[in-house]
């Protein structure tokens, strides 16, 4: 257990749990990392090339908004902070749009459009965060990656919910998995050749562009999303559909050509040495689960449910993506076997046996699973990591001592 002493409270817990049942249940029985491991992750260097179009001018921006963060506030807690916003805000649309195809209140898409720019304001600030505070730490960056990856499922799913692309169950389907694919893709040839690259079009302007769809939602409703366009005779909620298949073929040709070409290690294996077609495994068993249980479903669970379908995979695809992550910063090999894939295991045999127990209660069986194995393992590797490095996670402070168990 790590803590700093404080005679007049007791011990207070400041990498991540306190001491008793809770910490117990969340975290991992066993150490997720290796000492080779931890070893390797000391060594770690964050590398990064590129630069997106519309970066430069928001870095203004983003210079002064963390010019106003006060010192004492630690990197991670605004990493924390933006994540917490933009889920919470998304789960609001949830709750009105549970088959994505409702009209949510006018405030809903406005709160939506609000919680993802906060989002984006505090994911660009808190490096910035680390730098000016002087605590950056390969904590820090896999707590950013690992906090973006689960956001990327909340995003696409809050912006299938915008445009009411319910309606059309196969385009969403396409578009939910096809943005976790290009988010897993590009820690993919990060993997491969041990740099994050940014392309002209990024993460940056795809957020401005999904605001932008939060903000016609409210001011149009269903009737905008519903109506044609001349000429092409297609509804106007295709157009982020189309922009997500164009954005997917353009950002996927650069991935491959990056992992089929660049990588760092013997030759031109990973950076950690393993095949460069390794990471495949694990996303691809992610959505060839999730095709075959929407095309096999006998009462349709995704089509009535598809909220909570993309959530139940979605964790499992954050839950690989920090691994993937994880292995990069430790220069480390993925293993395929995994607990989260339990989950669309369940569902996976439950048709297999003709839905012998209610596809929807195993649906959020498997939501429940995902969810707890992701938070577990999340949980224990920033753990684990801090007490290591003798840091703490929403602390810019160090702790006193470090016991581990």
């Amino acid at each position: 257990m790590c803590g700093d002493v404080f005679p007049s409270v007791g011990m207070e817990a400041t990498c991540w749990l306190s001491t008793g049942v809770l910490r117990r249940l969340i975290e991992l029985p066993s150490p997720p990392l290796s000492r080779h491991q931890l070893k390797r992750l000391e060594e770690h260097r964050y590398s990064s090339s590129g630069r997106s179009l519309l970066e430069p001018l928001m870095q203004r921006y983003w210079e002064w908004l963390v010019g106003r963060v006060p010192p004492w506030i630690a990197p991670n807690l605004i990493t924390i902070i933006g994540l917490a916003t933009n889920v919470f805000t998304t789960l609001v649309l949830v709750y009105y749009c549970p088959t994505a195809t409702e009209q949510a209140p006018l405030w809903a898409y406005l709160l939506c459009a609000v919680g993802l720019f906060v989002y984006q304001s505090l994911d660009a600030i808190d490096g910035k965060q680390a730098r000016r505070t002087n605590s950056s730490s390969p904590l820090g960056e896999l707590f950013d990656h690992g906090c973006d990856s689960l956001s990327t499922v909340f995003v696409v799913l809050g912006t299938c919910i915008a445009v009411q692309m319910g309606t059309n169950p196969d385009w969403m389907f396409f578009c939910c998995f096809a943005g976790m694919f290009m988010f897993y893709c590009a820690h993919w040839q990060t993997y491969v050749s041990g740099t994050l690259r940014f392309g002209i079009i990024d993460v940056t302007e795809v957020q401005i562009f999904i605001i932008t769809l939060y903000l016609l939602a409210a001011a149009g409703g269903s009737a905008f999303w519903q109506s044609p366009i001349p000429v092409l005779n297609i509804q106007m909620k295709m157009v982020p559909a189309v922009c997500t298949f164009l954005g997917a073929i353009f950002s996927c040709t650069n991935y491959f050509r990056v992992i089929f070409t660049g990588g760092v290690g013997k030759n031109g294996s990973t950076i950690a040495g393993t095949s460069v077609l390794s990471p495949v495994l694990h996303i691809g068993s992610v959505i060839i689960l999730a095709v075959m249980i929407y095309k096999k479903s006998a009462v349709q669970l995704f089509e009535k449910h598809p909220c909570l379908y993309i959530l139940a995979f979605g964790f499992v695809s954050a839950k690989i993506t920090n691994k993937l992550v994880v292995a990069h910063m430790t220069k480390s090999e993925m293993h395929l076997h995994d607990l989260v894939f339990l989950g669309p295991g369940l569902l996976f045999l439950d048709q297999y046996f003709n839905s012998f127990i209610d596809e929807y209660l195993v649906l959020w069986i498997a939501l429940v699973i995902s969810f707890f194995d992701l938070v577990r393992y999340c949980v224990s590797v920033c753990n684990q990591i801090a007490c290591h490095l003798h840091i703490c996670v929403f602390k810019i402070k160090p702790f006193i001592h470090c016991q581990n168990h």
